[in-house]
């Protein structure tokens, strides 16, 4: 396994508030996801563990954590839950699709 330490200053914090209990779905995000080896919590992300295309014909989820490369598996948030709308990259698309999930 590939992994070297990484310090983060800070991890934005994608669930503005639970509704209950957040639904979440593990998932293993595919290799063309990822930029510069990242990819940030809040990012809309299809079943297959690609990026989601933006329309929101192919959403998924919404990533919990940021994720590396080096280790690929995450959780997605995939119903019940309040979104920090500001700190996620999901389209308007994107959100509509979700619709089981309250952005703020």
């Amino acid at each position: 396994m590939k992994y070297s330490e990484k310090s983060i200053s800070a991890t934005p914090e994608v669930l503005k508030r639970k509704l209950g209990a957040e639904y979440l779905k593990e998932i293993c995000i595919h290799a063309s996801a990822f930029t510069n080896g990242f990819l940030a919590a809040g990012s809309a992300v299809a079943a297959d563990g690609k990026k989601s295309s933006g329309d929101g014909s192919d959403v998924y989820g919404i990533t919990l954590n940021d994720t590396y490369e080096e280790n690929p598996n995450t959780s997605v948030i995939v119903a019940f839950a309040v979104i920090n709308g500001a700190n996620t990259t999901a389209t308007s698309s994107d959100r509509a699709a979700l619709s089981n999930l309250y952005f703020e």
